[in-house]
């Protein structure tokens, strides 16, 4: 560290500590630049301003370089500049965005996804302001280097702070090479860095799932046992009845972890020779009860044996009953078909009979099954029960929708319950519910608040339809200056998120 930068950090320690416990440090020697060591004169406070001004200014003029071997030029850029009327949105968005600091990065994002779609890159002059936020916003990372072309590449590659933009580059660049180019060959597989791996089987998995399971076939025997974990979950993408052998495969890993994923993604494949392993061990624990067999009973399981335990009824978690958990892990393998055979009754019926001792369990396990699988009729009878976020996406977008509208209703003197239901409607909305989302959001005694809570999904989500009504109600919000504030900021969010888009026209 120069010189310089220890006292610019000694002058940033006094600012936050206060002159009266620590001095003022004296001004370094900048040598060319006419300033030279001196004690520090006068008041404290006036001191450290002055050191403050002379600082920030000597890091803006820069530092002379270490080395004097200019770096190679920069090659020509393949992408065109993005369009003037879409540079400017971009330097307002960076420098003043017109919907509040907080939005910046929403705003960011998409000028970014659509200069990308586009095939258009930043225009040099905003390559350090843009490669500075990205830097300090993971979010914006792989976004922003989609779109920076070569120059760009060229300026990250000569500060350190920018190193993040070579690794974000060539995972985009593996991960639309494996969709347009197919399938590396097997060594070229071999030699790739572990992340480009995963970004190489990600964009392979969504149109030739194949191919991908073949490539983690190819190193499984050689990989790390964090490699076989990572190239596990990326079989997610299109997972299907094919990837059972290797997920079979992977059950008697050596790794616990790997175990586990593979455990958790046949879950998902009710058809799986394991839920069959599953369904039979859960049989015998499934008892109808009553004179007309209208009861239900589940017992709780013995001490697996070792096929049990490479099925993943082995080690227990933390303050969870053994024989509890071993049930949970049963009914989430099991075909969700196997209740109906042996209640005989509907999910909806099955669910309700099960009252006993056990229940907590067994729900548990259910929930797991169905959300693994996806299954829109038993999450409507699971949601029956109680609420519960994670089902509601599993609902057909009409049904999904009015079940959060009808739960807003319910929570809307909680502004954070609130928010945390409209979540579960993923973004885009669609016109109905964002105009019915709004009158119920006008209509809470907490306006405010609940705007306050709600306004990343508002920001995120809503439908232009519903502008209007926001326009109105921003017409009425009086004295809250809380609440015009936000709302105005929403509308100037969705104007500028119109304007990007139209600007790429």
């Amino acid at each position: 560290m120069s010189d310089l930068d220890t006292w610019w950090r000694d002058v940033g320690n006094v600012a936050l500590l206060g002159t009266a416990r620590r001095p003022v440090p004296p001004l370094p020697d900048l040598g060319p630049a006419g300033v030279h060591p001196r004690a520090v004169e006068g008041r404290r406070e006036e001191a450290l301003l002055d050191a403050a001004a002379l600082g920030g200014a000597a890091l803006r003029a820069g530092r002379r370089l270490e080395h004097s071997e200019p770096p190679n030029a920069a090659p020509d850029d393949h992408r065109p500049a993005a369009p003037r009327r879409a540079v400017q949105l971009l330097e307002l968005v960076m420098t003043q965005p017109p919907a509040g600091a907080a939005q910046r990065t929403g705003l960011l994002l998409h000028w970014l996804r659509a200069a990308d779609d586009a095939g258009c890159r930043v225009p040099h002059a905003l390559l350090p302001t843009l490669l500075g936020l990205a830097t300090g916003s993971r979010e914006l990372r792989r976004p922003t280097a989609a779109v920076l072309d070569e120059r760009g590449r060229w300026l990250a590659r000569l500060r350190e702070e920018w190193s993040w933009v070579e690794d974000a580059a060539a995972g985009a660049e593996a991960r639309s090479a494996s969709r347009t180019d197919g399938a590396p060959d097997a060594d070229a597989w071999a030699r790739l860095p572990s992340t480009d791996r995963v970004a190489v089987l990600a964009g392979l998995r969504a149109h030739d799932p194949a191919a991908a399971r073949e490539l983690v076939g190819s190193t499984w025997a050689t990989d790390s046992a964090r490699d076989r974990r990572a190239h596990l979950e990326a079989l997610r993408i299109g997972l299907g009845t094919d990837d059972e052998p290797l997920l079979e495969t992977a059950l008697d890993d050596r790794a616990g972890t790997v175990r586990e994923v593979a455990a958790e993604l046949l879950e998902a494949l009710p058809g799986s020779a394991r839920a069959a392993r599953m369904a039979d061990r859960l049989r015998p624990l499934v008892r109808r009860t009553g004179l007309l067999g209208r009861g239900l009973e589940v017992l709780l399981p013995d001490e697996p044996d070792p096929a049990g335990v490479r099925d993943g009824l082995g080690k227990t978690p933390p303050r969870r009953s053994a024989r509890g958990w071993w049930l949970e892990q049963i009914c989430a393998g099991a075909p969700l078909e196997v209740w109906a055979e042996l209640t005989g009754a509907d999910p909806s019926a099955a669910v309700k009979r099960l009252t006993d001792a056990q229940a907590t369990d067994a729900l548990a396990g259910i929930r797991r099954a169905v959300l693994a699988r996806r299954e829109p009729g038993w999450a409507t009878v699971l949601l029956e029960r109680g609420w519960d976020p994670a089902l509601v996406p599993l609902l057909p977008r009409e049904r999904r929708e009015r079940a959060v509208l009808v739960r807003v209703d319910a929570t809307s003197s909680k502004p954070h319950h609130a928010a945390a239901v409209i979540a579960a409607v993923e973004a885009p909305w669609s016109p109905d519910f964002s105009v019915a989302l709004v009158s119920r959001l006008r209509a809470a005694q907490l306006g405010s608040a609940i705007v306050v809570a709600t306004m990343p999904y508002l920001v995120a989500g809503l439908h232009p339809a519903a502008l209007d009504p926001v326009e109105r109600w921003l017409e009425s919000t009086g004295a809250d200056q809380t609440l015009t504030t936000n709302l105005r900021n929403l509308l100037q969010f969705h104007s500028f998120k119109r304007s990007i888009t139209e600007a790429f026209r």
